[in-house]
């Protein structure tokens, strides 16, 4: 007789969300070998237990294994839950950052995705009681009984109470009478979702309107661009108030008439509700928003509809670029300048790059929009990757703000009565005349809090977190003084701990106190406050309070960098800038971009209404008036900013001309991390075009009880020859790692803190 040949095994390669740099190999199972596909989600098992993982490779020979191959659980979805485009661009995350294959996908995939291990208890001794039982023994065998398939645990515990449920299930167990089946079920539901409530807060600026003809010739640009097709990056730079928006709403009009999908990428969902409400408003059902504030089965209902393309327009944060999108054909980046899109937790990846991998990943057409573009994505134009396109006037009609600078050093800007103040008199007459006409003024001030330390007069003594390397926040309403990194917090105290003396004194200003001086200086004003504390705290609702400022309910709004970006105030006409050097001081290369950057972002609220015989005003109080970036953002000079900017650099080595990569070495015991780093340091490899830099302690020593170092490595050159230095110092580093130490990976670092 001739026997039939066995069927050549399969495997499949299967990313798993493990800290390893390598996919793991399983055998499929006969009846699972035609729909087992690249993108699948799957169930393996991985040591003891099962695991939730993404089949990425399908092939006769198996990759990576250690020991003996194991087989396929099952599929959790025979649909791929991830395209060849997805696929592609989290491999380029994974190599570009250093960042196993594995962690790269947990990012990627809804947390609602997965499985649910389900406990079967069943019968098995004889039809009746047996004598000896307990009280709850009995009351779990009589339920079993009567059910002769047996019974999940959650209806065990509704019949006999969870109290003590384990150990009588373990009893009788032991005593042969029962057994324990487990199985297994998808967490997450097939269908497609519901759509999400249509905001209508902003529905007067949902409807399309004529566009100006600056507005006509960019979107007919992204039009043409989208009808031929494949890869097409462009940097939309508009002044404030220059109608942006509508132009992403017309290229998204335009992509969604040739049947393509469309992902707008906001720096915080929760800090540009407009822009969300006007983007519901404007395409109702066919939206999706994707952000961290879902609950994790709504995330996976709108992941479900968008990988369906039942949602044609998706509106989220940096993470929204894992989306499963089934025809992305436009990427909009807006404010890609803001620091936010690059995560710092976990993977650390920047969500602008990221974008532009996307979009060449998916041949899409790319939009980076702002007004005050980064020094990365103006070097990009200049070198012919980029298209630049430009809106020169605002979309009212309204002229721009006048610009003045308020030096705080000059006994003129005092108040008289009050020489210490965080009003100058300049800036207290503007809110004056601007209150009288019965209009609206906006205070920045970037620092909450009441003081960000209080000090000692007499002996210097400040109060310390006693896990970090930082001074402790007094939040005078809350009566506390708080750690703003770890949380730690302590009552204030009237006598100083070190000298005893009745001399301690609030140092610097946050915006607790600002609000305070302001409430002293105008008490008939309507005055509301708008910052992480009152609004994490639920002092205020952030929409209802955007809401009442827009509207005309508020009088002066007080705020942080919340109210610095994508906001639109009719009735704004005066914006005070408090501090404009707070972010100057920071030891960031990027200091004094960050401070021409938020400057512009926040004056740009005012006067973006046509308003006769009441011109809009920008008061910017500083300390240091001659500093380039202020004197930049003051004449509105973004080519003359880039231009210092980028000279000064060039010359001394630093993005975008370089590339950075930074080593963060942290340990629980400072000896055990100084041993490490000078170890280390002995031990660097000698790299062509690479400079190491350190490993010295990091500017905030200790954060969250572990002791801090830093090495910053730098390299031109060719592509790759930064991450190529990183994995020598780290092969060398893994020689000297004990489990005490915690070593962390960093490409194109924004934090240096």
């Amino acid at each position: 007789m001739n026997e039939v040949a066995a069927a050549p095994s399969r495997f499949a390669e299967v990313a798993l969300p493990v800290p390893l740099p390598h996919l793991f190999s399983y055998r499929i199972p006969a009846f699972l070998v035609d729909q087992c596909l690249p993108g699948c989600p799957v169930l393996v098992p991985m040591g003891r237990g099962w695991r939730t993982g993404v089949v990425w490779r399908v092939g006769d020979q198996p990759g990576w294994s250690e020991g003996e191959i194991r087989e396929l659980v099952d599929l959790l979805d025979a649909e791929p839950l991830m395209g060849e485009g997805l696929r592609a661009m989290l491999e380029w995350i994974s190599r570009y950052y250093l960042q196993p294959i594995g962690r790269v996908v947990e990012v990627a995939l809804p947390s609602f995705l997965g499985h649910e291990r389900k406990r079967h208890y069943r019968w098995l001794g004889e039809r009746r009681l047996p004598e000896g039982l307990t009280p709850g023994e009995r009351c779990l065998a009589e339920a079993l009984l009567a059910r002769k398939p047996g019974l999940a645990e959650e209806t065990l515990v509704t019949k006999c109470g969870r109290v003590g449920l384990t150990g009588r299930l373990t009893s009788l167990v032991r005593q042969g009478l029962i057994d324990v089946v487990e199985d297994w079920q998808p967490r997450h539901r097939h269908r497609a979702g519901t759509a999400p409530e249509v905001t209508t807060a902003w529905g007067e600026f949902s409807a399309p309107v004529v566009p100006t003809d600056e507005q006509a010739v960019c979107a007919a640009t992204l039009g043409e661009a989208l009808r031929q097709g494949g890869y097409a990056p462009f940097l939309l730079e508009g002044v404030t108030g220059s109608g942006k928006t509508e132009v992403y709403f017309l290229a998204v009009e335009q992509c969604l008439a040739l049947g393509g999908q469309a992902l707008l990428l906001v720096p915080e969902i929760a800090l540009t509700p407009q822009l969300v409400g006007r983007c519901l408003a404007r395409f109702q059902e066919g939206v999706a928003v994707l952000h961290s504030g879902l609950t994790p089965r709504s995330r996976f209902d709108h992941w479900h509809r968008i990988r369906r393309g039942e949602a044609r327009v998706v509106v989220g944060a940096r993470s929204a670029l894992f989306a499963p999108f089934a025809r992305l054909s436009l990427i909009i980046v807006d404010e890609e300048h803001e620091p936010s899109y690059k995560q710092e937790e976990g993977v650390p990846y920047h969500g602008r790059d990221m974008a532009v991998v996307r979009a060449r990943q998916e041949k899409a057409v790319l939009v980076l929009g702002s007004a005050t573009p980064s020094m990365e994505t103006l070097v990009n134009v200049r070198r012919g990757r980029f298209r630049h396109l430009r809106l020169t006037r605002r979309a009212t009609g309204a002229l721009p703000p006048r610009m003045e600078l308020v030096d705080l050093r000059c006994k003129e800007h005092q108040v008289p009565d009050r020489p210490g103040g965080l009003l100058s008199l300049p800036l207290r007459q503007g809110i004056d005349a601007v209150l009288a006409r019965r209009r609206q003024a906006l205070l920045f001030l970037n620092r909450r809090g009441f003081s960000p330390t209080v000090l000692c007069t007499l002996c210097g003594y400040t109060f310390g977190c006693p896990n970090c390397s930082v001074s402790l926040t007094l939040h005078r309403e809350k009566r506390q003084l708080i750690c703003h990194y770890c949380d730690f917090r302590q009552p204030p105290v009237d006598v100083c701990p070190s000298c005893g003396q009745l001399s301690l004194r609030p140092m610097g200003p946050g915006t607790e106190q600002l609000e305070g001086e302001v409430r002293a200086t105008f008490p008939t004003a309507r005055v509301a406050r708008l910052d992480r504390d009152a609004v994490g705290q639920g002092q205020v609702d952030l929409e209802a309070t955007l809401e009442a400022f827009r509207v005309g309910g508020i009088d002066l709004l007080i705020g942080t960098q919340m109210v610095a970006k994508g906001h639109h105030f009719p009735g704004l006409e005066l914006v005070g800038i408090v501090q404009a050097e707070t972010t100057l001081c920071l030891p960031d290369f990027r200091a004094g971009e960050r401070t021409f950057q938020l400057v512009k972002q926040v004056a740009g609220r005012a006067g973006r209404e046509v308003r006769e015989g009441s011109p809009s005003r920008v008061l910017i109080q500083t300390w240091d008036p001659a500093h380039y970036a202020l004197q930049a953002a003051l004449s509105g000079d973004v080519e003359g900013f880039a231009a210092q900017e980028l000279s000064v650099r060039q010359e001394c080595g630093y993005p975008p001309f370089v590339r950075l990569a930074l080593l963060r070495v942290s340990s629980a015991w400072q000896a055990d991390g100084e041993a490490f780093v000078v170890r280390l340091k002995a031990r660097l490899p000698q790299w062509p075009g690479v400079v190491f830099l350190g490993p010295a302690q990091a500017p905030i020593f200790r954060l969250r009880n572990r002791f801090r170092w830093q090495l910053l490595i730098k390299g031109g050159g060719e592509d790759g020859v930064v991450q190529k230095a990183v994995q020598g110092v780290l092969l060398r580093a893994k020689e000297l790692l004990n489990p005490r130490i915690r070593l962390e990976v960093d490409i194109d670092p924004y934090n240096f803190l």
